[in-house]
């Protein structure tokens, strides 16, 4: 393997813009069928853990096309989400579907790399990501910076893909991810080998023991994850 080629899994920032861009117009549908449906469940626990005020302010990382955010102001109304992305494409779309929402939270979008925030410190009550983490080259320097916009005891709030516990389980699962996942999504939007990075990103991701650690290290205190759905995610919150 030669310098210049990603290993499977591998997240660079040409791969995975090159993937989201061209698989924007079909991601919602995409992610429906793949986890037919319990991937709303997921966001209303994410929600949930942000544990949020009226008066909350949240920053919304690797929106994509913005199912979080639309979740954050619908469920818990903060003061205000900002979504963010750095794929003009998935963030477009997330406009789009604001555009539907009449409810008391502010909503604002700005294109931006979760490692290198345009934010001032101590903007944030609240940070959330959901399936971002995974796909960014250096997971240090956006824990960093994350560390250094969120207010004294503010909370990072990260849903990911995980290792389930339960060995069948976890064998099942693995099978699905290798064989269905980059087959539906060929299917749907012609980038087979787009959906093969995404399966091996899964299985190359740290467990929820090794994602704590690189928490803890970085200078997150307060650090808990809970499975979800079997651990097929897991849910992590971490406290500045």
């Amino acid at each position: 393997m030669t310098a210049s080629t990603p290993a499977p899994g591998e997240a660079t920032t040409e791969r995975v813009r090159g993937i989201f861009s061209g698989i924007a117009g079909r991601y919602d549908t995409f992610n429906m069928l793949a986890s037919m449906g319990i991937d709303r469940g997921w966001r209303r626990q994410l929600v949930k853990a942000c544990a949020l005020r009226a008066d909350s302010r949240v920053l919304d990382l690797c929106a994509g096309t913005g199912d979080v955010a639309l979740a954050i102001a619908a469920q818990a109304q903060p003061e205000s989400v900002v979504v963010t992305d750095f794929t003009p494409e998935m963030l477009a779309i997330a406009e789009q579907k604001a555009q539907k929402y009449s409810g008391a939270t502010a909503l604002t979008f700005a294109h931006a790399d979760a490692q290198e925030l345009p934010f001032a410190d101590a903007s944030f009550d609240v940070v959330t990501v959901a399936f971002g983490v995974r796909n960014l080259p250096h997971r240090d320097r956006n824990f960093a910076e994350v560390l250094r916009v969120l207010k004294p005891g503010g909370r990072y709030v990260i849903l990911e893909f995980s290792r389930p516990t339960f060995g069948p389980w976890r064998g099942a699962y693995h099978i699905y991810l290798r064989s269905v996942i980059p087959a539906l999504g060929g299917m749907l939007t012609g980038d087979r080998e787009g959906f093969v990075y995404l399966n091996d990103s899964i299985r190359r991701f740290p467990t929820q023991p090794q994602l704590a650690a690189e928490l803890r290290e970085q200078g997150f205190s307060a650090i808990s994850w809970k499975n979800l759905s079997g651990g097929i995610v897991a849910l992590h919150t971490a406290v500045k």
